[in-house]
This record gives C-alpha cells, structure tokens and sequence, in this order.
C-alpha cells in the first residue's frame, strides 16, 4: 500500500483534487481483479464491467484516466472505484480511496472506519480466491493439453484398420480437449467454471 505524507485537508474539493492525482496505476492494480498489461505509455486489461474477451479496458496513467472500447464507462481513479466496487456516492468513494493510500480526512467516523475495513477485508478475500481459481486453472489446462498431445500422437500413429478399431474413438475426443481448451484460453470466468465443473474434464485429470 502506498502511503503520502498530507496535511488534513480542510475542504472537499481539496480532498476530491488530490485523490484524483494517486498513483494511477496502483490504484488499478488495488481495485481491478484482471491482470494489467503495459503498452508503450498506456496499460490495458480486461474489462470487469461487461463480458471481455480480450483486453478493451485502456488505463491512461499520463492524465489519470480510463476508458473501456467494449462498453464505454470511463473516468477518473474515482469513477473506476465506484464501478469496481458498486459505489453509487462518488463522497464515499474518495474516502475508500484515501483510507487506502493514507491521505488523512478531518472528519472520518468511526463507522466509516469500520465499513472501509469491512470492503477491504472482501476485496482481499476476491483476490486471494481469484488467484486460488488461476492456479487451479493453469493446473487443469496444463494436465489437458498433455492429454491432447498423448491423443494427437496415438493419432497420427494409427496405420491400419486394427488401429482404427482400438484408437477410432480418439477422433471424437480430440475436438472436444480443443474446444476445451481455448474455452480455457479466451472464455469468461463463468465459461471456464463449467468446463472446469464437468464430470468429462474431471475424468481426463484424475489422477
């Protein structure tokens, strides 16, 4: 977490300026659940806001704004706060955003402490649950393309008619390990959850 050294700051319009100049990209890194991705002096990822399946989401660090292709929200460090985390006050999304990166407001509660803690203490538990889910993932894909490459070999090792009536049936699987594949590669997260929860994938990675 980065922590700046301010003064408590008298007035709201004070408070909603400097907060709009906090590091940009940490506070993407903190609050977006997708990997972020430099190119040249911009960064991209996959926008959380919609159904992405390739990076439209455009981080623009120069002037502390973004802006995503796919759906057209964009903004502000605050505005990115409010949809990450369903925030309709932009008031309370400036005070998560200083709580987090340690500019001092005059006038927080102990309330308003508590309920900061409280989404901090969740988004905590989503990222460690996404990473969880992308181990699991790498596992899984990984442990199938072995399977498909031991399928391809018996495959093309087929010769006759004997081979064909042992190993045939490998022709309908190998379709099936690549649609399961790239659906692993470039589907959403409720895609690749389904594939990861079928009893046929299950059987190809038991042990």
């Amino acid at each position: 977490m980065i922590k700046l050294s301010v003064p408590i700051l008298p007035q709201n319009n004070d408070i909603f300026q400097l907060v709009k100049k906090l590091p940009f990209i940490e506070v993407a890194r903190r609050y977006l659940p997708g990997e972020l991705r430099q190119q040249g002096s911009r960064w991209v990822t996959c926008c959380p806001f919609h159904e992405d399946h390739s990076p439209s989401l455009v981080l623009y660090p120069d002037s502390n704004s973004w802006y995503c292709y796919g759906c057209s929200k964009g903004g502000s460090n605050i505005d990115l706060v409010m949809q990450a985390l369903n925030i309709d006050n932009p008031k309370e999304a400036v005070r998560l955003l200083a709580a987090d990166f340690g500019v001092i407001l005059p006038d927080t509660t102990k309330e308003e402490r508590a309920k900061f803690k409280q989404i901090n203490l969740q988004l905590k538990a989503r990222r460690e649950l996404e990473t969880r889910f992308k181990v699991k993932e790498n596992e899984i894909y990984q442990r199938l393309s072995a399977v498909y490459r031991a399928v391809d070999n018996k495959l093309a090792g087929i010769k006759s008619e004997d081979d064909i009536e042992h190993l045939g049936g490998l022709y309908h699987i190998e379709p099936i390990l690549e649609h399961v594949l790239e659906t692993l590669r470039t589907g959403t997260i409720a895609e690749k959850v389904a594939v990861l929860k079928s009893d046929r994938v299950k059987r190809w990675c038991k042990r």
